[in-house]
């Protein structure tokens, strides 16, 4: 979705879910497990109570960014929300962190840039009132969470940009270190 649609992000939204296949409500309500859908890969996950708090603002940030509903666009989103922080929950940084490495080891360009385009916007997590933000115009929510243009990248982005990576491949190698340490003292 580009900016110049005239669009509320209420209808941005629900062309998002309809375009991807999803419920009107992004599945978020699902009590005890929802589905996790990535284009052709489809799993049912867990629906933790912070999930299904943080996954509706998630989606709003796809629509927002156009990053899009594919494994390069959660690599993206994921950089981009981190950079613009704060993570609403711990856990869903623990859940979405390795996708940081993830992109920056297959898409590192694009997931780069998002992530610069992060540290110059901000988030909707800390919005206390969605709800009234839906009926607004798409391109107002996006003048108000983005920058104008796409930023140029300095020092200090490759610092924090490295900073994540390295958090997130601690993160996706923790459990095997883990393993590998019992196994070797196991014996």
């Amino acid at each position: 979705m580009t900016s110049g649609q005239l669009l509320t992000l209420r209808e941005a939204r629900s062309l998002f879910y309809r375009d991807n296949g999803f419920p009107s409500d992004g599945g978020a309500l699902a009590q005890r497990w929802a589905p996790f859908a990535c284009r052709d890969l489809k799993v049912h996950l867990p629906n933790f109570r912070w999930r299904r708090r943080a996954l509706p603002v998630h989606d709003l940030h796809h629509v927002i960014t156009g990053y899009a509903f594919s494994p390069r666009g959660e690599f993206e989103m994921a950089a981009w929300e981190f950079a613009a922080g704060p993570n609403p929950n711990w856990l869903s940084t623990l859940f979405c962190l390795p996708l940081v490495s993830i992109g920056a080891a297959t898409t590192p360009k694009r997931t780069f840039a998002a992530f610069v385009r992060g540290r110059r916007s901000r988030t909707l997590y800390q919005e206390r009132h969605i709800d009234q933000l839906l009926d607004k115009p798409l391109d107002e929510i996006q003048r108000s969470c983005l920058p104008s243009e796409m930023p140029r990248s300095g020092w200090r982005d490759w610092m924090a940009f490295t900073a994540h990576v390295a958090a997130s491949a601690v993160l996706i190698a923790s459990p095997i270190v883990l393993v590998a340490t019992v196994l070797l003292f196991w014996r």
